[in-house]
């Protein structure tokens, strides 16, 4: 086997499901502020943020500390955060991948959060056909789409209250119609497991960006902030597992022939 051969193969195998097979990733370690146009990490676009602040109302983002209103999905002691109080006020926090996803990509985040009032959660957007896919949060918590299938977890009936409440979403391109989710919960209160999870199908454009928002919670508390973090776009495993199988193969074949 030649030595590129080798260490190709090696650097694959060493490297499956972390940093190096990331396609896209940024966490709020790498923001001082946050704001419209702002852009840290990699293969994402400027973020996008629109709020009706002001005028009594109060709505915006923050770059913070999410075990100060919720669980802990920090990178260097902060996460990105959005604040929107009393009842008409919003916010929103939209992006987009810097190329659309593709198929056997995954599309993975934390959030955190604590009270339930107003609304608050995470949409998906894919292309021209707009949103696809919505997870709210806004007393308790659901997932929505026209063309979503819903499998409701073993956690799905829990409150989602708890000062140190975690989720994690994952959306995965399995084929050019199908989008599957997953949505988790941990917590040190035990209130653990998948909540929901299923497909969302008849898609006509891939996976392209996606929204994080916050709207008329009661007051400025911390607990009512929505948090989130840690966001990165990978290879599904099993491709990357092929691709290191397929280099194998081909260096068997040449071992084969030189024999």
């Amino acid at each position: 086997m030649k030595t590129s051969i080798k260490i190709l193969i090696a650097t694959l195998a060493c490297n499956l499901g972390i940093a190096h097979a990331q396609i896209a990733a940024d966490n709020a370690g790498n923001y001082s502020g946050w704001g419209h146009s702002d852009n840290g990490g990699f293969g994402f676009l400027p973020w996008a943020i629109s709020s009706n602040d002001g005028g009594g109302n109060f709505a915006g983002t923050f770059i913070g500390d999410s075990t100060f209103g919720a669980g802990d999905i920090n990178t260097g002691g902060q996460s990105f955060g959005l604040y929107a109080n009393p009842g008409s006020a919003f916010v929103n926090a939209d992006r987009g991948f810097a190329s659309p996803l593709s198929l056997g990509e995954v599309f993975t985040f934390d959030m955190a959060l604590n009270f339930d009032n107003g609304s608050k959660g995470f949409v998906l957007f894919a292309g021209t056909q707009g949103e696809v896919f919505n997870f709210n949060v806004g007393g308790g918590g659901g997932v929505s789409s026209n063309n979503a299938t819903l499998n409701p977890g073993a956690g799905a009936g829990y409150d989602y209250g708890g000062n140190d409440a975690v989720l994690n979403l994952s959306f995965g391109y399995v084929s050019d119609e199908v989008v599957s989710y997953s949505i988790s919960r941990s917590s040190e209160s035990g209130n653990q497991g998948v909540l929901f999870s299923g497909t969302v199908s008849n898609l006509f454009d891939a996976p392209s960006g996606f929204r994080f928002y916050n709207s008329g919670t009661d007051n400025g508390l911390d607990q009512n902030n929505l948090y989130f973090n840690n966001l990165q776009v990978i290879p599904e495993p099993g491709t990357l597992l092929l691709l290191v199988g397929g280099l194998g193969a081909i260096a068997a074949y040449r071992r084969k022939m030189r024999a």
